[in-house]
């Protein structure tokens, strides 16, 4: 019989009814408590079938996976996408690294983390970005990929930075298309035709509002000082 658990996401209260154990603990530091929810989602058994499926995964897991699509489906109602990047905070502000599966978002954010105090990773796979008139804030989340890199805060996004690997290193500033074309790969894409335009409404908010830049890089400290120097302006 699926259970209920109410956990706060982004702001955002989401009722999500569930099967398996694992969901409770995977979501606990989200736990909240409220009456009436923002967001519902419901135990899908044939969504759940297709994700494990398609990935490969365990029936738990696909669970998970499924909650988050449901969750992401409805996210552009309330003007928050879900990113698939590494977000993580240094002093008041939040940065997000995006890439391709396996480019290296993680090592970056680890570097960041080993050579510069103060850094904390927000989270490290799926954070959610919610768009208003006053710029972008990255939240943790529970799906924080297989290192389960998540934290329950927030940041304001104080840059975006897509990452290449290269011999060198060297980075740029990326603006209009070329942004849009780097992030929009980035962005969880609804199925829904109202919040799939929505969605696309909310990249463009996105990059008026946040400095994206473009990082050719190795895995050397001198990779992490280059986008550190280049996104909070510090020098080291």
């Amino acid at each position: 019989m699926p259970e209920h658990i109410k956990i706060n996401l982004a702001g955002l209260n989401i009722d999500a009814e569930y099967k398996s154990g694992v969901i409770a603990k995977l979501c606990h530091d989200y736990v909240s408590d409220f009456d009436v929810p923002d967001i519902s989602v419901f135990y899908d058994e044939k969504g759940c079938a297709a994700e494990a499926r398609k990935s490969g995964h365990g029936e738990a897991s696909a669970e998970f996976a499924n909650i988050y699509r449901q969750i992401a489906e409805k996210l552009p109602l309330f003007s928050r996408v879900v990113a698939h990047g590494a977000a993580i905070s240094y002093k008041e502000r939040g940065y997000l690294f995006i890439a391709k599966s396996g480019t290296g978002k993680t090592t970056h954010i680890k570097l960041w983390k080993e050579y510069f105090e103060g850094v904390d990773i927000i989270n490290g796979d799926k954070p959610i970005l919610e768009i208003t008139g006053d710029g972008v804030t990255a939240y943790g989340t529970p799906w924080a990929g297989k290192e389960m890199f998540q934290k329950n805060t927030s940041k304001t996004l104080g840059g975006i930075c897509l990452i290449r690997r290269a011999e060198n290193n060297s980075i740029r500033r990326l603006e209009g298309s070329e942004a849009i074309n780097a992030i929009i790969k980035q962005i969880y894409m609804p199925q829904n035709g109202e919040t799939l335009d929505l969605t696309i409404r909310l990249i463009d908010d996105i990059i008026r509002f946040v400095p994206f830049y473009e990082l050719s890089c190795n895995i050397s400290r001198e990779a992490a000082v280059c986008s550190f120097t280049a996104l909070t302006g510090e020098k080291i």
